[in-house]
C-alpha cells in the first residue's frame, strides 16, 4: 500500500484548520517505508503533520526536488525538531550552486537555508544523485538527468546561474523525481519539474519501459505562455495517465484544463490524502 499526505501547497483543502504558504511537501509511506518528499518554505510543513497526525520522527528518507527555498526550505525546522538515529538525505547533483531569479523588483537568490555540517551532526547521510536511475529501496527510485527532448518545454531565463562574470539559464541538472514501481504502473512524484513534465514524464516511462498509473505534484505552468499550458496539458492527456493530482506551482488555469479532460483528476492541497492499494511490486 502507498499513503501520500500532502503537508504543503500553495493551497489547503477547503474546510480545515490547515495552513498554506507557497511551497511543496508531502510525506509517503510505501509499504514499511518512510519518505519525506520536500519540505516547503518554511516549519509550516510540521504544523500540518501535527495537525493530520503524521508522525515525522521516523523518517527513512529525505528527498529534495531542487535547490529552491520554497522545497527545501523546511530542512533545518526538520533537524532542529527531531534527532533521527539513521536517515538518508538525496539531492541531484549542482543542488549545492547558487541559484537565482531575476524578478520585475530585482535579482533574489533562491536556494534554501541548509547548513551542510549541521546536517552531519545529525547523523544525516547526505547522498547526491548522479547515475539517471537510483533504488534506495526495492521498488522505489530517484530519476534525474531527463532528456529534453519536447522544444515546447524551454528553460525559463528568468532562472539562472553564474559562471564567472556571465549569467547562464539554469538548466535545473538538479532535479529528481520519485518514482514506484507497482503492479499497476509507476506512481511518480515531482516537486516543479523545471525540464518539463512531458520530458520528465517520458523520460521515466523510456527508462522503466512501463506507463505511468499517477502523477502527483508540481508541473510549473503558472507562468507558462498559453501555447506552451495548451501542448503540455495536451500532453499529459495524451499520455493517458489514470491519476493526476498536481500541486503549488501548476497554476489555476494548467488545473482547470486538466480537470475537465483526466477522469482521475484531484486538486493535491495540502491534507490530500491519497491511496493505491497493493501498489508495490519487488522490482
Amino acid at each position: 500500500m502507498v499513503r501520500i499526505t500532502t503537508l504543503t501547497d500553495n493551497h489547503a483543502l477547503p474546510g480545515s484548520d490547515l495552513e498554506s504558504e507557497h511551497g511543496f511537501s508531502c510525506f509517503l509511506e510505501v509499504q514499511d517505508v518512510r519518505i519525506l518528499f520536500d519540505t516547503g518554505t518554511s516549519s509550516l510543513f510540521l504544523r500540518n503533520a501535527e495537525k493530520l497526525h503524521v508522525d515525522l520522527s521516523k523518517l527513512d528518507h529525505l528527498i529534495i526536488s531542487h535547490g529552491h527555498y520554497d522545497h527545501g526550505g523546511g530542512v533545518q525546522a526538520l533537524i532542529d525538531h527531531f534527532a533521527y538515529p539513521s536517515l538518508s538525505m538525496w539531492t541531484g547533483k549542482g543542488f549545492d550552486r547558487s541559484k537565482f531569479v531575476d524578478d520585475p523588483d530585482g535579482v533574489r537568490t533562491l536556494n534554501p537555508d541548509i547548513d551542510a555540517k549541521q546536517i552531519y551532526q545529525h547523523n544525516i547521510m547526505w547522498h547526491t544523485v548522479c547515475n539517471d536511475v537510483v533504488m534506495i529501496h526495492p521498488g522505489i527510485w530517484l530519476v534525474t538527468n531527463f532528456e529534453r527532448n519536447h522544444p515546447i518545454e524551454q528553460l525559463n531565463p528568468r532562472f539562472f546561474l553564474e559562471e564567472g562574470d556571465h549569467r547562464v539559464i539554469d538548466p535545473f541538472n538538479d532535479e529528481i523525481c520519485l518514482v514506484v514501481d507497482c503492479p499497476q504502473g509507476l506512481l511518480m512524484v515531482a516537486g516543479c519539474s523545471h525540464p518539463g513534465i512531458l520530458n520528465m514524464v517520458d523520460a521515466v516511462r523510456s527508462r522503466f519501459s512501463r506507463q505511468l498509473f499517477a502523477l502527483i505534484g508540481g508541473i510549473h505552468l503558472y507562468d507558462a505562455s498559453d501555447e506552451r499550458r495548451k501542448a503540455v496539458v495536451e500532453g499529459l492527456i495524451e499520455r493517458d495517465i489514470p491519476h493526476v493530482g498536481v500541486s503549488h506551482c501548476t497554476g489555476d488555469e494548467a488545473a482547470e484544463m486538466l480537470k475537465a479532460s483526466c477522469k482521475g483528476f484531484f486538486v493535491n492541497a495540502a491534507g490530500q490524502v491519497t491511496e493505491f492499494p497493493d501498489c508495490v511490486r519487488n522490482s
